[in-house]
């Protein structure tokens, strides 16, 4: 340990380590589409247990509170925690049988209707082009019906031939989609699982920190670990029921004025809002897309709803849900989304803010002292 201490403090070492340091960021980025795959993979073959760690440690917090107020008569302390785990469970399956109950036959019954419908939007399409040529015929503007009549007629035979010449790679895209629903339900096993045997994986955990780590500096890393899991739990809850007050406002809205595909874009709207930045633009524009299908005007009635109501989310909502910033400037917001979503997907776009929020804890709390204790050891050196 000494002579690392003493390698550490050599003036070539520095200069050594930035030398290394500098042609490993070189490779990186030269490589980045070999390193962002490996990482994907990784993450692929990991996913289940990855997605049971994360169920685990969200309901960790509901288990802890039946711990605490229906089961506090149980005097066996494992007893105690499994029953709570089991309840947790339990609850888990009636919340999603009752929403599944709930959304799917409206779901069912939207999607049914545009399928059915698609005929007389086809025929609304052409009569508004027959309008078109009326009024530019008025305006003696030379528009030719047959030509945009010839476009539209190429352009869903390339779409049909695309997806006939593509439908091996719809199937296996499809396969993948099921693979990744199955990864889901295996990863949710696996976090009762983890949840169950909570104790011994903490302990495990404590004593391998404990082999490698002082008290004094694992008191430290527990405090940061705290704050970091305040920061997360915080801006995860408060995503999902801002997202879920969005579908609500949204779907009750549309009910109001009666327009169609209400349960429909009130469910889209609430899944891409948990996005970050760009969520809400998309939940509008496939919102819009579909009324705009049965009447313009119930489009245009939805995108000054919709704005209005991601205006009031924006100023009113979100600040007083979140209480302030979490620390990342808006620039950095976007290049971690970009970056996130290169590397794990969807889910890399969801988590990147909230990861990027612990890190600035861990740079300020950890990295920042140590960087300041080095600077004054080199001043009184000097």
């Amino acid at each position: 340990m000494k002579k690392l201490k003493l390698l550490l403090q050599k003036p070539w070492f520095a200069y050594t380590f930035a030398l290394c340091f500098a042609i490993l960021f070189y490779l990186i980025l030269t490589n980045a589409g070999v390193f962002t795959s490996a990482i994907k993979s990784v993450l692929q073959l990991l996913s289940p247990i990855i997605i049971g760690l994360i169920v685990a440690y969200l309901l960790n917090p509901l288990s802890e509170f039946f711990k605490r107020t229906l089961l506090k008569n149980i005097k066996k302390e494992q007893t105690r925690h499994v029953t709570a785990v089991v309840i947790v469970a339990v609850c888990a399956v009636l919340i999603i049988a009752l929403l599944l109950v709930a959304l799917i036959p409206s779901l069912v019954q939207s999607i049914t209707k545009l399928i059915n419908d698609w005929p007389s939007y086809m025929a609304k399409i052409e009569d508004l082009l027959n309008k078109i040529i009326e009024i530019a015929a008025k305006l003696k503007i030379d528009l030719d019906l047959a030509s945009l009549n010839k476009i539209i007629d190429d352009a869903v035979s390339s779409v049909t031939n695309t997806i006939k010449e593509n439908s091996s790679e719809i199937l296996s895209t499809l396969g993948s989609i099921g693979g990744k629903i199955g990864n889901f339900f295996i990863g949710i096993l696996f976090g009762f699982c983890f949840l169950v045997a909570k104790k011994t994986i903490l302990t495990f955990f404590d004593k391998l920190r404990r082999a490698f780590e002082k008290e004094e500096k694992i008191n430290r890393s527990n405090e940061v670990m705290l704050s970091c899991h305040k920061v997360f739990i915080k801006y995860m809850g408060c995503t999902l029921i801002d997202a879920f007050i969005i579908g609500v406002v949204t779907l009750i809205f549309l009910l109001i004025l009666r327009m169609p595909y209400a349960p429909l874009i009130a469910v889209i709207v609430a899944i891409t809002n948990i996005i970050p930045t760009f969520g809400p633009i998309i939940g509008g524009a496939l919102g819009a897309f579909f009324l705009v299908l049965d009447k313009p005007l119930n489009a245009l009635i939805f995108i000054i709803f919709f704005s209005i109501l991601q205006a009031v989310d924006a100023l009113v909502i979100k600040p007083k849900m979140f209480s302030g910033s979490l620390g990342i400037p808006g620039v950095w917001t976007l290049i971690l989304i970009i970056f996130g979503s290169k590397i794990a997907g969807m889910a890399g776009i969801i988590l990147a803010i909230p990861f990027a929020a612990m890190f600035v804890i861990i740079y300020n709390e950890v990295i920042l002292p140590r960087l300041e204790k080095r600077e004054l050891k080199l001043n009184k050196k000097e």
